[in-house]
């Protein structure tokens, strides 16, 4: 996953790189997740290596980074599937509102993916 020219492939390297450029602390990041600071500790340094959706949601959205980056950097998405899931969008939603993946288990995901393929392959 390229980001600002680094490569980022690991969810580790990628929450303490963005973590290290908001100038946050660990705990400040934990606070901010509303998750424990040793759970961040042990995403850092990869002891905990494929958190759930429902974590990864709540470090993106204390990072203020893409949902779906986090996702792709933790392995739950490829680069490919992350595109095509932008934010997912349905038409009924108003335009400030997406989807929320991070309930659905890694399953539910894959089945996911599978429909929106299928979708798009009855173009």
């Amino acid at each position: 996953m390229r980001k600002e020219g680094i490569l980022l492939n690991t969810l580790a390297s990628y929450v303490k790189t963005k973590r290290e450029a908001y100038e946050l602390s660990v705990r400040k990041l934990a606070e901010k997740a509303e998750i424990s600071h040793t759970e961040i500790k042990r995403i850092e340094d990869g002891t905990r290596k494929q958190p759930s959706p429902k974590i990864l949601k709540t470090i993106a959205t204390a990072l203020n980074v893409p949902y779906n980056d986090i996702m792709v950097a933790a392995g739950y998405l490829n680069e490919a599937e992350s595109e095509d899931i932008p934010t997912m969008m349905t038409a009924s939603q108003s335009k400030s509102s997406a989807l929320d993946f991070a309930e659905l288990t890694e399953r539910e995901l894959e089945d996911v993916k599978r429909y929106i393929a299928f979708i798009k392959s009855q173009r």
